[in-house]
């Protein structure tokens, strides 16, 4: 081993910020997880179904989902079926193209979107309840900001 190795923490108690905001993520998630757990769903499952939610109609198509989420098909089709087994959404065939298959909320999808929406609340404000206003909204601009830099091609 090499006694000048390169650190990748930069310096004592020092995190990168990437790292930090993975943390703060997968914390975020795993909290959200434990109080969406009442309504029946998880966090993953929870924006799958917020996505039909606010679509017109409250319907979309697997393939509409699959691109909206970036995953494949089989993936897409898995988190649809976890949900329609919990009649959260509901599916069917295209009425022209049988093979393009469509998912629909359902009543029950609607309550627990709205319920679990409350719970979505809290969590952010909980997040920032440390900032002030004035610091919340320059926190929203950096995140921002640092996300178009990273999606920029």
């Amino acid at each position: 081993m090499k006694a000048d190795r390169v650190s990748f923490r930069m310096a004592k108690d020092y995190l990168p910020c990437g790292e930090l905001m993975k943390r703060t993520h997968e914390s975020m998630e795993a909290h959200a997880n434990s109080q969406m757990q009442k309504n029946g769903i998880t966090f993953t499952q929870f924006k799958w179904l917020a996505a039909v939610y606010e679509m017109e109609g409250g319907t979309a198509s697997l393939k509409e989902l699959e691109h909206s989420f970036g995953v494949a098909q089989s993936t897409a089709a898995g988190i649809v079926s976890r949900l329609e087994k919990k009649h959260f959404l509901e599916s069917f065939a295209d009425a022209q193209d049988k093979r393009i298959k469509h998912v629909r909320i359902t009543e029950e999808g609607c309550a627990v979107c709205e319920n679990t929406y409350e719970t979505m609340v809290e969590s952010e404000r909980r997040m920032l309840s440390g900032l002030t206003e004035e610091e919340q909204e320059q926190f929203r601009g950096y995140l921002q900001r640092i996300y178009e830099n990273i999606t920029r091609n």
